[in-house]
């Protein structure tokens, strides 16, 4: 038995020190039956005998259920019990070690804190990694509280499901929305709760929203979005203006970052005086960027993840650019995201400006789907606008070149991805 990504949306973890005179058993019942989707049994101060016949106890109810039960740290106890897996610290059984006393067929999940630790985990063959913690806890005081920045990259770092845990509550949980985790592990907030049932459905309700695991259509830009490539166009610009002129107007920066290369181009000749025939002009910019799409230009934090996420869901994805289809072809081979996309295509191939609402309706027929159907992702201003004015629903996704603009974005699109501004919040 192995897990889902959506397995890992309400994680329960057990602690007999909340339960105030109730049965295990009967809290684990409530909360599975109100919808908790995966049950870790802990118990630090059980003996053996005791841990194996709490976990055959609940092994019953979680099968009830059909929700994946692990022991925590106590590979023995499991195997006993016949627990459906093991979740294992960086200080417990060594992987290799569990995994030849389960056998093959056994979750073994692993706890890691860094990139290294969560990579190396995928290498061993875990089938998930829980990460934090989070906020600050009460199970484990000497845990630190890990950066929101950090949980997107740990996330990002694998192609397997990813589990938030620590000091998570029903009201600081909306916080972990776009990190990439696919769902958090709740210790206290459920089984400390006067209701645990009540507090798992109320968690629930709140997690399918959060995480969505429903499959969308979806219409992804790629520049300041998908990719972290506006410094890289801004630095081309720049570079490529200067070797043909000694200076830059001021507002060279704010003209020409939205501009697609032939409004560049443009530019360039009309405005700063540059007498290089377009198409040359157009064929070294391509050249050098053609390069960077290529070899380094790196994914924006947490968008490989979102990609790997919803393939996993079932959605239908689209890249909609203003760049050149090879440069986009190239990015997403080399990334290993190809397959994630239905197709990729440009303003150029469709004949459409993206500053133009038809332009998006457009790709909505390719996709097959009404415009109300699809959710855009968008990082600049015209393009927020226009596809909220082509029907869709546009999340925003926060790109330092549009910082000027934010505000407005914000106030404009349905929702917006700022995992830095939730930071500091």
């Amino acid at each position: 038995m192995k897990v889902s990504y959506k397995d890992m949306e309400l994680y329960a973890i057990t602690d007999n020190r909340w339960l105030n005179g109730r049965k295990l058993s009967e809290v684990v019942e409530d909360i599975l039956n109100n919808g908790a989707t995966f049950l870790q049994l802990r118990d630090k101060e059980a003996t053996h005998e005791e841990l194996v016949a709490e976990a055959k106890e609940l092994k019953v109810i979680a099968a009830k259920y059909k929700v994946p039960f692990v022991v925590n740290d106590d590979v023995l106890a499991a195997k006993e019990a016949d627990a459906d897996g093991v979740h294992i610290g960086q200080s417990d059984t060594a992987y290799e070690e569990a995994r030849k006393i389960l056998g093959p067929d056994k979750i073994i999940g692993m706890t890691a804190k860094t990139v290294e630790q969560a990579q190396m985990a995928e290498k061993l063959g875990a089938d998930y990694i829980g990460t934090g913690a989070v906020f600050h806890t009460s199970t484990k005081t000497d845990a630190k509280d890990m950066k929101l920045k950090t949980l997107v990259t740990v996330a990002d770092s694998v192609d397997m499901p990813v589990v938030a845990i620590g000091g998570i509550t029903y009201d600081n949980m909306d916080k972990v929305k776009d990190t990439g985790v696919s769902g958090i592990a709740v210790v206290s907030a459920l089984f400390g709760a006067d209701n645990p049932g009540a507090a798992t459905r109320k968690m629930k309700e709140k997690c399918d929203k959060i995480f969505n695991y429903n499959p969308r259509n979806i219409i992804f830009d790629m520049d300041g979005t998908l990719l972290d490539s506006m410094p890289y166009w801004r630095h081309l610009a720049r570079e490529y203006a200067l070797s043909h002129v000694e200076s830059l107007p001021d507002d060279f920066d704010s003209m020409t970052y939205t501009m697609d290369m032939v409004e560049c181009g443009k530019y360039f000749q009309d405005v700063l005086g540059i007498n290089v025939p377009y198409d040359k002009m157009q064929e070294e910019i391509l050249g050098i960027m053609g390069e960077h799409y290529k070899n380094d230009i790196p994914m924006k934090p947490g968008m490989r993840r979102l990609l790997i996420t919803e393939k996993a869901n079932g959605s239908t994805m689209s890249i909609f650019t203003n760049s050149d289809i090879k440069c986009a072809q190239d990015a997403m081979e080399r990334l290993g995201l190809s397959d994630c996309f239905r197709f990729i295509t440009t303003s150029y191939i469709i004949g459409i400006n993206k500053k133009y609402p038809e332009s998006y309706i457009k790709v909505c027929d390719m996709m097959g789907c009404n415009p109300c159907d699809i959710y855009i992702y968008e990082d600049v201003l015209h393009g927020v606008e226009n596809g909220k004015a082509a029907g869709c629903k546009v999340i925003a996704v926060y790109d330092e070149d549009s910082k000027d603009h934010w505000e407005i974005i914000k106030n404009t699109a349905d929702d917006v991805i700022d995992i830095q501004q939730r930071e500091e919040s």
